[in-house]
């Protein structure tokens, strides 16, 4: 997977996906960033566990829920990793 990319998870919905380290035999950690201003930052596991370590809304640090779509993206980002 490139450093960043845009994947289009739906009509009209792209996010960017910015890989920011790897972490060893544990997996990666990547933000997520959609056109509306949310972001996640996560660690996900070699098997596609995830842990949301933060995320904002507007730039601003903010509780946000997981979106329904996260499991779907994450399953590309495997297949494509593998």
């Amino acid at each position: 997977m490139p450093d960043k990319t845009t994947i289009e998870i739906r009509k009209g919905l792209d996010v960017e996906v910015e890989h920011l380290e790897p972490r060893g035999e544990r997996g990666a950690r990547v933000d997520v960033e959609t056109d509306d201003g949310r972001k996640w930052r996560l660690d996900i596991t070699r098997g596609g566990k995830y842990e949301v370590v933060t995320s904002w809304r507007d730039g601003e640090l903010a509780d946000l829920d997981e979106p329904e779509w996260l499991d779907d993206l994450l399953a590309r980002i495997g297949r494509a990793a593998a």
